[in-house]
């Protein structure tokens, strides 16, 4: 696997498949994970799910994934994919995605538990093997607050306009279902009627342009019914060793956008990330660090990162990249963030 273009290889195909198990001609299994030391100088849990503080975490970013694929016939596919994320316990995890797939010429006709496909890294979010940094950006990959999944179906129409040129888009909708997720020590309910949106991507031989829009109608916490209209744009280049990715969220709450760029010689990879929020979660962060390829499959990373929240918000309650606002606890109002990661596939 060429390291120079880890985001680019992983959407043409999973990164598992690189290091799958056949157990017969049709069925295989694949498998991923990473997990970390993290900790930061701050005592209010900072970001959705992994809530790092100032005592050392040995367990905020633990992920481990199982995945079966079985070929039924040439057109029609089965993928199950069983996941411990960072917020699960070991003995409740989520199955992240359960679907058949039918190829019908050019389109794909995909049914039952999908990935939201609202960011470039989404197919592969729990991947850490898949993508530079140590986390993806917090200001766009947590705008949504960590779902990931919907239960539903969508048709895939992919064409090749020229040899290096191919275009997808995908329609896809989603049937009503309750959403929990935790903030700190407050757990939010979102009852969704349903989740209607569409994909479209192109991609050549060295860059990737994706962009999403989805509608939502829900209530959160038995409140009144609501409306959310969500708009994503994200593109990525790869030159020579380079790689630059960038992506916008934008929804009535809020707009959040990240730029990042990575330089790899031999099998190190320093990285640079600079991201914003604002409205719901006004911040800024920087976050420097570095990717060692170990082998095609482990990876480790060294990663820094400073989160900030502006006087006036922070005198305001607000909560920025916390997951509760830190004058709470009469803390700092920013936060410096280290990490030493482990990502691997089987």
């Amino acid at each position: 696997m060429n390291i120079r273009y880890p985001l680019l290889v992983a959407a043409a195909m999973p990164l598992t498949s690189l290091a799958a198990i056949d157990i017969t001609d049709n069925f295989s299994i694949s498998g991923f994970g990473s997990t970390s030391i993290a900790k930061s100088n701050n005592s209010t849990p900072l970001f959705i799910h992994r809530e790092i503080t100032d005592e050392t975490c040995y367990d905020c970013d633990t992920i481990f994934g199982i995945q079966a694929d079985y070929t039924i016939t040439e057109a029609l596919n089965a993928s199950l994919q069983v996941v411990k994320r960072p917020q699960d316990k070991w003995s409740d995890p989520e199955i992240e995605w359960a679907y058949l797939s039918y190829e019908i010429n050019e389109l794909t006709v995909n049914g039952g538990r999908l990935r939201l496909p609202l960011f470039l890294a989404s197919e592969y979010y729990y991947v850490g093997q898949a993508y530079t940094w140590a986390r993806p950006p917090q200001e766009v990959y947590d705008s949504i607050l960590g779902f990931t999944f919907y239960d539903g179906f969508s048709v895939r129409w992919q064409t090749s306009i020229s040899d290096e040129l191919t275009a997808s888009v995908m329609p896809f909708y989603g049937f009503g279902r309750e959403n929990k997720t935790k903030l700190g020590s407050y757990e939010l309910m979102f009852e969704t009627d349903y989740m209607a949106g569409l994909s479209a991507e192109i991609s050549g031989f060295n860059y990737r342009i994706h962009s999403a829009y989805m509608h939502t109608k829900f209530k959160q916490n038995g409140g009144d019914p609501e409306n959310m209209n969500i708009f994503t744009l994200g593109g990525e280049y790869s030159l020579d060793q380079w790689l630059f990715m960038a992506e916008l969220e934008n929804d009535k709450l809020q707009t959040n956008w990240y730029v990042s760029a990575g330089y790899s010689f031999d099998a190190f990879t320093p990285y640079v990330t600079y991201g914003q929020s604002h409205e719901r979660r006004y911040s800024k962060s920087v976050t420097a660090g570095v990717r060692y390829d170990v082998t095609p499959q482990i990876s480790l990373n060294a990663e820094w990162q400073g989160v900030y929240l502006p006087q006036e918000r922070y005198d305001q309650g607000k909560d920025g990249q916390f997951v509760m606002p830190p004058i709470a606890l009469q803390e700092d109002k920013d936060v410096q963030a280290y990490t030493l990661m482990i990502n691997f596939v089987f």
